[in-house]
């Protein structure tokens, strides 16, 4: 009975589309991957479903990446034969893959009397209420637990202090909710996607250096934590 309502709620004020997205400027297409969500199962637990996404990397911050409307791409389980619609896409920061985060977000869509939808995890609420700088969370002496990517797949941690996050505008008077409380949502990358791969064409291709926030830097200072790509290699390393 819940999942009719929520169906007839969000129908009720989605906007259609159709058809594939072309490519945007500054975005890389990287091919098809799939998306479990565990973030609608804050309201029900019947919202948990794994579904075909196509997903993009930023073309000058190796690592961040986006879902293409994941939630309206026509995929999505949750909406029936209603579920091609206008909506945004889904920002995941891995451009460290042992520091993992996703930021506060709008994702584009409300739910009848319930509102709008945003969603992040517990380090994006922090950094967006900036009660703290990413830095600040790098420090291990906060104990912050972040996300993860290996082996091509992204994954946030099974801990009620750093759950997902997913709140509806109307509901609770907007106080985040606790996501993931399952510990199913999970990001697979496509194949082309190439994380932790060498090419040959990488040992010829002039490394550049990125800041944790993604932001080009020519020159490291040694010691400092960057990211080095080489080629389509990504890697964080010490600088030396």
């Amino acid at each position: 009975m819940k999942k009719f309502y929520f169906l007839v709620a969000l129908i009720s004020v989605i906007s259609f589309s159709a058809g594939a997205r072309d490519k945007q400027d500054g975005w890389k297409q990287l091919g098809t991957g799939s998306f479990c969500d565990d973030m609608f199962s804050a309201l029900d637990n019947s919202y948990l479903d794994t579904w075909d996404v196509e997903i993009e990397e930023s073309e000058t911050t190796p690592g961040y990446y986006r879902l293409v409307n994941p939630f309206g791409n026509g995929n999505c389980p949750y909406f029936g034969e209603n579920n091609k619609f206008e909506a945004n896409d889904l920002y995941i920061h891995a451009e460290d893959p042992e520091h993992v985060w996703m930021e506060w977000q709008n994702l584009g869509f409300g739910v009848g009397s319930y509102g709008n939808v945003a969603v992040s995890c517990m380090v994006g609420l922090y950094i967006y209420s900036e009660i703290f700088t990413f830095e600040d969370l790098l420090d291990p002496d906060y104990g912050i637990e972040f996300g993860k990517l290996a082996d091509g797949k992204i994954t946030f941690p099974d801990n009620e202090w750093y759950y997902l996050q997913v709140a509806f505008s109307n509901y609770l008077e907007g106080t985040p909710m606790n996501g993931n409380t399952n510990n199913r949502f999970l990001v697979t990358l496509p194949p082309s996607a190439g994380i932790g791969a060498i090419s040959a064409d990488d040992c010829h291709a002039a490394p550049e250096y990125f800041n944790m926030q993604g932001i080009r830097i020519d020159n490291p200072a040694p010691g400092t934590l960057c990211i080095r790509r080489t080629g389509t290699r990504v890697e964080k390393i010490i600088a030396r």
